[in-house]
């Protein structure tokens, strides 16, 4: 049985999740369909296309709509043609997450130039202009909501992950500046930033040895993300009861970043 999220006011809003896939985005799409949204799903048209379908399918069996825009987020054309196809497929655009991203893992003294330029492009640079594109959307029909994701390894610093956390620091502080612009047209720009999560993506790392028992000393919840630990800091983000929630990183973090 589906949970009930209807109390969020989302009834045939129109959502964009970007990396919709898997993990977070995933678990984000299926809740926003749960409560009552329709759910573009801007993935990269080289990965994870037959996972992408069954999650449309998924969303359409709950009687809402799925629009499957191919999207490689890196790519500003791409980016525009995405919301131009979400407005002429509903005409409006309600909300945005931005939760395309990637991750190195490799020691600051060996990091390449591609490693970076990766990282920050698919993390940082595409939240800018996934927002942008939005925004030009959300501005004439009145507002909407951004809501960006982050990490808690913006905040604090961490082994391998220097092109990682500088960009999600940079999410962050894109987060401040765009909320600030962009409040006066009733757009809501805020983040979640959330401790390292059990996804598809990270099961390889989170199986080397000791690296288990090494995070879980950083999180006196005991114990790591799951995708749908952050269903509900997305959907009050997107709904009205936020709507005085202005630039906040809301931290989803199981108290990492208390220390």
């Amino acid at each position: 049985m589906s949970p009930d999220y209807s109390s969020f006011g989302l009834q045939d809003k129109v959502a964009i999740v970007t990396g919709p896939s898997q993990g977070i985005g995933r678990a984000m799409a299926v809740a926003f369909a749960q409560a009552g949204a329709h759910v573009v799903l801007a993935e990269h048209p080289a990965f994870h296309q037959e996972a992408l379908k069954e999650l449309a399918r998924e969303i359409e069996g709950m009687g809402r709509k799925a629009l499957v825009a191919p999207t490689d987020v890196t790519s500003v054309a791409q980016v525009r043609a995405m919301a131009e196809k979400a407005k002429e497929g509903f005409g409006r655009i309600d909300i945005l997450v931005n939760n395309a991203g990637w991750t190195d893992t490799t020691p600051a003294i060996d990091v390449t130039e591609e490693e970076w330029d990766r990282t920050l492009d698919v993390c940082l640079k595409s939240t800018f202009f996934c927002s942008q594109a939005v925004a030009r959307v959300m501005i004439p029909q009145g507002g909407g909501k951004i809501i960006n994701i982050g990490s808690n390894f913006g905040v604090t610093a961490f082994k391998g992950r220097v092109a990682y956390g500088t960009a999600k620091a940079g999410v962050h502080q894109l987060t401040r500046a765009l909320a600030l612009e962009w409040a006066p047209h009733k757009i809501n720009v805020n983040s979640i930033a959330p401790c390292l999560t059990e996804t598809p993506g990270r099961r390889d790392v989170m199986a080397r040895p000791g690296f288990k028992e090494s995070i879980l000393e950083m999180l006196p919840i005991g114990r790591w993300n799951q995708p749908e630990d952050l269903v509900g800091a997305a959907l009050y983000l997107a709904s009205s009861l936020s709507d005085m929630v202005v630039g906040h990183i809301l931290s989803v973090d199981g108290g990492w970043t208390i220390h």
